[in-house]
């Protein structure tokens, strides 16, 4: 029964869902007084966003919508230390680019899209990790973190009339999130298969040079995530984790315990 339930998860996180917030990482927590840095990629694959003002005004017939993050990669590398038997601090710093897309339109005729297309740059974030113990080996935890990545971009207009020029521009992009993540989990031997829920609050502000900005945020704010750890020994372990509804991303780490 237990392969079974592993195998399952494992076909689960695997295939591509259509449904974008960042890892847990894992459910358990290290351990007082325990020190433990991983390694954590990150594949958001589609994430909606909202328009959300910027410092000039649409035309009053003009809309921007069908916005959406079409990919964010994150490398990072996780730093957490137990301050108590069932609470982490961690820190996550490493590097992340996005791409990203949307839609102009007037009186609901359509009249072209705008491309962003980012750059690596230097992401970080911190956060909290708590996860209670329960009977028969269940546990019960939240995950609260915050990430933040600056990245320069170049810009793309594609007008819908083919005889209309393409315009390019370039800028920075600032991508940050923050989310609460509750879960159980359960311990099945070498395996910690983990389910929960998320509230995560995606926002994006892309400026360029000529000091023009715009804003955005997520579309939808409430997902579902669902991973597992593998523990190959004492101190190393693998964990595989998807997050969906509010957008579709995967990652994968490895943790080094001391």
């Amino acid at each position: 029964m237990k392969k079974l339930i592993v195998l399952a998860l494992a076909l689960i996180l695997c295939v591509p869902i259509a449904s974008y917030a960042a890892s847990i990482g894992g459910a358990e927590t290290q351990g007082k007084g325990k020190l433990a840095i991983g390694l954590d990629q990150e594949f958001v694959f589609d994430r909606d966003m909202e328009w959300d003002g910027a410092n000039w005004e649409l035309d009053p017939d003009e809309e921007i919508k069908d916005v959406e993050i079409d990919k964010i990669y994150r490398t990072m590398v996780k730093t957490s230390y137990g301050v108590l038997d069932n609470l982490d601090i961690y820190v996550k710093l490493g590097v992340a680019d996005f791409d990203g897309e949307g839609k102009s339109y007037e009186s609901d005729v359509y009249q072209g899209k705008f491309e962003y297309k980012g750059k690596n740059a230097f992401a970080y974030g911190f956060g909290l990790k708590g996860a209670y113990p329960l009977q028969n080996d269940w546990l019960l935890g939240a995950d609260l973190q915050y990430l933040r990545h600056k990245n320069k971009y170049s810009g793309k207009w594609i007008s819908a009339d083919p005889a209309d020029p393409e315009e390019t521009w370039t800028g920075k992009a600032t991508i940050q999130e923050w989310q609460v993540a509750p879960y159980i989990a359960k311990k099945l031997g070498n395996f910690v298969p983990y389910f929960g829920v998320k509230y995560s609050d995606l926002r994006a502000k892309t400026k360029d040079n000529e000091g023009d900005y715009e804003k955005y945020k997520a579309d939808d704010n409430f997902g579902v995530f669902l991973g597992t750890d593998y523990k190959i020994t004492e101190n190393w372990k693998l964990n595989l984790e998807g997050r969906f509804i509010d957008e579709t991303a995967m990652s994968f780490g490895a943790t080094y315990k001391f």
